[in-house]
């Protein structure tokens, strides 16, 4: 849905939305925001896909890496240890804005995390197979957002 769309939704219907990326529509001038409604917990995305040990292997990372972020991994594990739905969404904003913000060593670190404890989840492997394209490496030119060629 998008942010308009999202913004007239009452406070307690917006709890259950996740960004799921920015885009450009063809014809617009401006990049949005695009969400998902979760319909169930983020406990019931356990199922894992058949690229599942793929996408792990993808968002694995090195020692000096485990040495760098340390702190961000042990915080990112104890809240989504938690078995509070907004403890663990924390993470996943993290993730999003890390994505946005350029710093996808960052979000690779998350997205592994994530998909570790919610396997199942559509919106971060589709994530990481995007980032994993480039190596979880920003390219200097990416705007921030994916331009549709479609509306």
């Amino acid at each position: 849905m998008s942010e308009a769309f999202f913004g007239g939704l009452s406070g307690s219907i917006q709890s259950t939305c996740r960004r799921c990326d920015r885009v450009n529509f063809k014809g617009s001038t401006d990049p949005m925001v695009i969400y998902h409604q979760d319909i169930e917990p983020l406990s019931t995305l356990q199922s894992p896909p058949q690229n599942h040990i793929e996408l792990l292997e993808t968002t694995s990372w090195s020692k000096g890496t485990e040495t760098k972020y340390r702190g961000l991994i042990e915080d990112a594990k104890s809240k989504l240890q938690s078995n509070t739905e907004l403890v663990q969404r924390e993470v996943f904003d993290a993730m999003f804005n890390s994505y946005l913000d350029h710093d996808w060593i960052r979000c690779q670190i998350l997205c592994h995390l994530w998909i570790q404890r919610f396997p199942g989840d559509v919106i971060v492997n589709c994530l990481v197979e995007m980032l994993g394209r480039h190596n979880f490496k920003c390219p200097e030119t990416w705007p921030g957002f994916h331009a549709l060629s479609e509306k």
